[in-house]
């Protein structure tokens, strides 16, 4: 980009000293001209470096082009209309610099093999203090603003530092140089490379910088996402709430570059971390989450872990198969937290086909995500139980139910059990006296 109108710059000077030059001989000196330097002072007020080299290089070339193509590089020559040409460089520099809001000062020129040019330039016109940045998707949601809202202001401070400061009469110059900008950060940011942006600039004392992002031809685009909804302190039906506002937030993420998706997983975990709190149905359970999230091609997973730090729910309906009893069952759970680790409960088995209760109360120790350890009372067998859990992949855990007495025996239960769908429980079971059997359970 050149800031000065170099043919202009030409024309002028071809103009203006040509008729000066007419009369000199092909003989009026031998030295020429090896090299222009330019020495260029801001006087009051200096602009950004970005700026300062753009108008330097500008008038360098202008310079050299005068000096070296236009006169030749004759050293007789710039000494002999110097004036002149004096007078005419600074009215083109002058006049090219007016429009961007810079005024010239003052122009010498020193001819020599080195000819040095002393160049003094003022900031006269409105200048721009701050940019603001705005990331335009194809959807525009408070997860994208989140997400990338770091971005933006990392954006802002790089346009600040390059441009901050520089006149904006000239709009499409100030433009040139904030895209330019723009596109070169984009594409040294992880993440944005598989966008081809769309930028505006309005340039103003606040600076705002409007950059659509629109994935690139040909890139591979997220299509579909699936959430699973993981709890051990919440009821099914409560964390479905919780369910609808991940999914919405997930929703915004499709037609996005999946690499886009990759490079911001974790700040898409956060938000959606935070975002439980705003689920108004699960506010009294005070809940906290914890999200993995997964790319497979153009699909999204996300894991949902959503525990209640205040109290404890749970329950589950379980009919058996295959064992002599053949008995339905539904177990229930309530219970309060003591902290991270630990919390006492009430719980009790329910048999329909007997119309049997069987309440228990007891203390439970847990590793959120690994492993759980209850001891209680059952006030209906009159026997102290102790129940666990382990898991050993995502959706499996092994989990075993053991009375102290030993009559009980055959009321011990030991097993593993996959997860459906964080909704359906299918086990298989054992005494490991003499029965084996399998059962399947819904997770209300």
């Amino acid at each position: 980009m050149r800031l000065i109108c170099i043919p202009l710059a030409a024309i002028l000077c071809t103009l203006t000293v040509g008729s000066a030059l007419a009369a000199e001989t092909d003989g009026a000196g031998s030295a020429r001209v090896e090299m222009v330097q330019l020495d260029l002072v801001w006087e009051d007020v200096e602009p950004s470096r970005k700026v300062a080299e753009e108008v330097h290089d500008a008038i360098a070339r202008t310079l050299e082009l005068a000096l070296m193509e236009q006169l030749e590089g004759s050293v007789a020559r710039i000494e002999a209309n110097k004036e002149q040409i004096t007078a005419t460089l600074s009215s083109v520099i002058d006049l090219a610099l007016s429009k961007r809001g810079m005024k010239l000062a003052d122009l010498s020129i020193s001819p020599g093999e080195i000819t040095l040019c002393r160049i003094t330039i003022q900031l006269s016109g409105d200048k721009i203090k701050t940019f603001a940045v705005e990331f335009r998707f194809r959807s525009d949601t408070p997860l994208l603003r989140d997400i990338t809202s770091a971005d933006r202001t990392g954006l802002e401070a790089a346009l600040a530092e390059a441009l901050g400061g520089t006149p904006y009469s000239d709009a499409s110059w100030v433009e040139r140089m904030a895209l330019s900008e723009v596109r070169a950060w984009l594409q040294n940011q992880t993440g944005y490379t598989d966008f081809d942006p769309l930028i505006l600039v309005l340039p103003a004392e606040t600076t705002r910088v409007y950059v659509t992002l629109m994935p690139r031809d040909g890139v591979l685009v997220v299509e579909r996402h699936f959430v699973k909804i993981r709890s051990s302190t919440m009821l099914n039906l409560q964390v479905n709430d919780a369910g609808g506002v991940v999914s919405a937030n997930l929703q915004a993420l499709h037609g996005l570059p999946v690499s886009f998706v990759e490079a911001k997983a974790d700040l898409v975990e956060g938000y959606l971390t935070r975002e439980i709190e705003f689920a108004k149905p699960l506010q009294i359970m005070e809940p906290v989450a914890k999200a993995e999230l997964f790319t497979v091609k153009e699909d999204i997973s996300l894991i949902y872990d959503v525990e209640s730090t205040r109290f404890r729910l749970g329950a589950t309906g379980r009919v058996d198969i295959n064992r002599e009893e053949g008995e339905a069952r539904f177990d229930f759970t309530a219970g309060v937290r003591l902290g991270q680790s630990a919390d006492a409960f009430f719980h009790g088995v329910f048999y329909p086909g007997q119309f049997e209760l069987r309440p228990q109360l007891g203390l439970a120790a847990r590793k959120e995500g690994f492993a759980l350890l209850e001891g209680g009372y059952d006030y209906k067998l009159n026997s102290p139980f102790l129940r666990g859990r382990v898991n050993i992949a995502e959706d499996f855990y092994v989990s075993g139910e053991y009375y102290v007495k030993s009559q009980l025996k055959d009321e011990n239960e030991y097993g593993i059990t996959y997860i459906f769908r964080n909704y359906y429980e299918f086990k298989l079971m054992t005494d490991f006296r003499d029965e084996l059997f399998a059962s399947v359970g819904v997770r209300i």
